[in-house]
């Protein structure tokens, strides 16, 4: 069997050994500076395989090609935008290495040099290309919608005006470059660190496992009546808070959890939300849609948060699950916790509706906005951490984010998606 391809006359097409072995896989690790052929990893993704995709941003790479994958349940993108150029592919058990691109030139038109290894002798050959794609993938920066909407007017522009196309798509987008033998490069400030692991989990864990979860109870119609008027997100919360709360007794019981295939979260999701829709105690409490109202009441507009008194803006907390689960921690419990987090920010109220009017209706990437409200000592409150402001700012913007805390994360780990529990 032929190892090396390279779409000449006496070598096989690059595409034939590169669908060969999606077919045979479960998991795809895949870098290439030049992106275009999104269809192969759609199918891939439609059957339930799992993709990890680096790519470069440049003019070689076409945004439409991304947008058909982006928010795809099962594919994570990560992008480098110079100093790339690495063309790597890993399946299950064996890698693909060599010149070709992910293009239509790389995978059946170009005259390329591409070697299979999936010998017995080549294992480990493929561990450390294996190594070298971890490397390179935490180099890469989370493609969120705001970076593909800015990569993709630039691109545009640049079709028509074309001085340095790598600079100014760079210049738009910010660095994001491999690390190399120079010192300087393995540098890494702790914002960066913190931003990214934000970035990684909300879009590459959080958001694509609810969603699945979403088109899974949308799809066979596991939807309760008494819940018509609370939105699809907010009932997909209150399906994993039921999971949560029934079936996910103790830490341990998320914690020791099998990662599923997706095929295999499928039925145990399917298998709960049958139970859940037949079920009389699906513990959704009577007044969660009136907890929803006062939430975007209090919260869904700047004016709302200029214009609401210290009770209101209470009341809207009060209103979060992450917020009140707070209140073991806090001395006499739930009654004692307003009065709490007011003394612990200085009864200040002014910077309170500063703070939560950046995180919900400020400018530019929710994810710095929400590092911020995290890290930064100028602005961050509080007992109002993590999980707060992600439910906070998923109650308010469910299409922008799901309405997560830490029931949520831990009922879909119990479910099988490999995501941050706690």
């Amino acid at each position: 069997m032929s190892r090396i391809f390279s779409n000449g006359p006496n070598k096989d097409f690059v595409i034939n050994p590169f669908m060969h072995l999606i077919a045979e896989s479960s998991r795809l690790h895949l870098a290439a500076p030049y992106f275009t052929q999104p269809d192969q990893l759609l199918e891939a993704a439609r059957e339930g395989k799992t993709v990890q995709l680096l790519i470069g941003l440049n003019e070689a790479t076409s945004p439409q090609a991304l947008r058909k994958l982006y928010e795809v349940p099962g594919i994570a993108i990560r992008y480098l935008t110079s100093r790339f150029h690495a063309k790597v592919y890993i399946f299950d058990q064996a890698a693909l290495l060599g010149s070709s691109n992910l293009t239509d030139g790389g995978l059946r038109a170009n005259r390329e040099a591409v070697i299979r290894l999936d010998r017995d002798d080549d294992a480990d050959a493929v561990d450390d290309i294996r190594a070298l794609f971890v490397e390179l993938w935490d180099a890469g920066q989370v493609l969120t919608r705001e970076k593909l909407d800015t990569f993709e007017k630039t691109y545009n522009e640049l079709k028509r005006r074309t001085p340095d196309p790598e600079k100014e798509i760079e210049a738009a987008l910010g660095m994001a470059q491999p690390r190399n033998i120079n010192v300087k490069s393995h540098e890494k400030s702790s914002e960066r660190v913190f931003l990214e692991t934000l970035r990684q989990e909300v879009y590459e864990q959080y958001r694509p496992a609810f969603s699945e979860v979403t088109a899974i109870l949308d799809e066979h119609g596991y939807r309760r009546p008494d819940l018509a008027n609370v939105g699809i997100e907010n009932e997909t919360n209150r399906f994993l808070n039921y999971v949560r709360l029934t079936h996910v007794i103790g830490d341990e019981a998320w914690q020791t959890a099998p990662l599923r295939s997706a095929e295999g979260r499928r039925k145990e999701i399917m298998h709960y939300a049958q139970e859940w829709v037949d079920v009389a105690n699906n513990k959704v409490p009577e007044d969660y849609a009136a907890w929803l109202e006062t939430v975007k009441r209090t919260f869904g507009t700047r004016e709302a948060i200029e214009a609401a008194s210290k009770e209101e803006i209470t009341d809207g907390l009060m209103s979060l699950h992450a917020f009140t689960e707070q209140l073991r921690f806090v001395k006499g419990g739930l009654k004692n916790l307003p009065a709490e987090f007011w003394k612990a920010n200085n009864d200040d109220v002014d910077r309170i509706k500063s703070t939560l009017t950046y995180l919900l209706h400020g400018p530019g990437d929710f994810i710095q906005r929400f590092h911020d409200v995290l890290y930064d000592r100028s602005i961050k409150l509080k007992r109002f951490a993590y999980f707060c402001a992600l439910e906070l700012y998923g109650t308010v913007k469910p299409d922008e984010c799901p309405p997560m805390n830490g029931r949520m994360a831990k009922a879909l780990r119990f479910l099988g998606f490999d995501v941050k529990g706690a």
